[in-house]
């Protein structure tokens, strides 16, 4: 999947943690250029992945996957207009 909300989100909990690019990869085993393509949404990030980034940060799958309860989904009204 390629999200750039799912990247806003790694970007936010490692920044939370005060981590940089750099030691959140060395954590993860993968090279800072792709953990900056996650979190720019430009790079395929597979569920697995994803599963070892959470691990890493700390925070539940479900912090990158669903909707923060701030955030508007107009998304889904542009898609589905006759709701």
């Amino acid at each position: 999947m390629v999200s750039p909300a799912i990247g806003t989100r790694i970007q936010q909990a490692r920044e939370e943690l005060g981590i940089t690019q750099q030691e959140l990869a060395a954590k993860l085993g993968c090279t800072q250029a792709a953990l900056s393509n996650y979190e720019l949404g430009k790079r395929r990030l597979y569920i697995a992945n994803l599963e070892r980034i959470a691990s890493a940060l700390g925070k539940p799958l479900g912090y990158f996957t669903e909707p923060a309860a701030d955030e508007d989904d107009t998304r889904d009204w542009a898609r589905y207009p006759h709701r």
